[in-house]
């Protein structure tokens, strides 16, 4: 499966990854914590730091989940230029996630979040509409949340604060220096130069 395509992780597995890791090392903090700054990231900002895994800027979203941690190594592209991120609760028996995914195309299975039910059942499902050109459909996906953390979650749907945006893509792929290669001669097809063998 190509890096444009990754599949959502089941939570379970994700919840698995995060304590195999220890935790604490690919989580962003509290989502509960008071934040420094209010205002979204600079558009250029995002771009710049998000472009590089494949996410188109205008489709990162985060949101808060109350007593859930966004699990940072969990954050990557969705589709063809989407965004995913796992928000994870942790400790005893309250294992839970909320898996957030964007896209430019509403999933037609999912109700929104601010008429989600109490009774919707385990394995909750919503969505939610961001943004004005392009719209943005956000989708949560809730294994271990209540019908109202989901639509707690859905209200609070929006671009990253500037004061979040580090953590956000801490554990996204960047782009590295070129490799310089000394055996790639200045003219011609660019071919390697192969010193002779020996006897020819």
């Amino acid at each position: 499966m190509t890096r444009s395509r990754r599949a959502v992780v089941v939570p379970a597995l994700v919840v698995s990854a995060v304590v195999a890791l220890g935790g604490c090392a690919g989580r962003a903090g509290s989502a509960t914590a008071t934040p420094t700054s209010t205002g979204p990231a600079d558009p250029a900002v995002i771009a710049a730091r998000v472009r590089p895994a494949g996410i188109a800027p205008e489709l990162v979203y985060v949101t808060d989940v109350v007593g859930f941690d966004l699990a940072t190594q969990s954050v990557g592209v969705v589709g063809d230029d989407g965004m995913s991120a796992i928000y994870v609760r942790l400790g005893g028996d309250a294992t839970g996630t909320v898996v957030l995914t964007t896209g430019r195309t509403a999933d037609p299975s999912a109700v929104p979040c601010a008429d989600l039910p109490d009774s919707a059942g385990s394995v909750l499902r919503c969505g939610v509409q961001r943004g004005d050109a392009p719209v943005v459909h956000v989708l949560l996906e809730g294994d271990g949340a209540d019908a109202a953390t989901l639509r707690a979650a859905g209200e609070a749907v929006r671009v990253p604060r500037a004061d979040e945006l580090d953590a956000l893509v801490v554990d996204l792929p960047t782009p590295g220096a070129p490799v310089e290669r000394g055996d790639l001669p200045p003219f011609g097809e660019g071919a390697p130069v192969d010193p002779p063998a020996q006897g020819g």
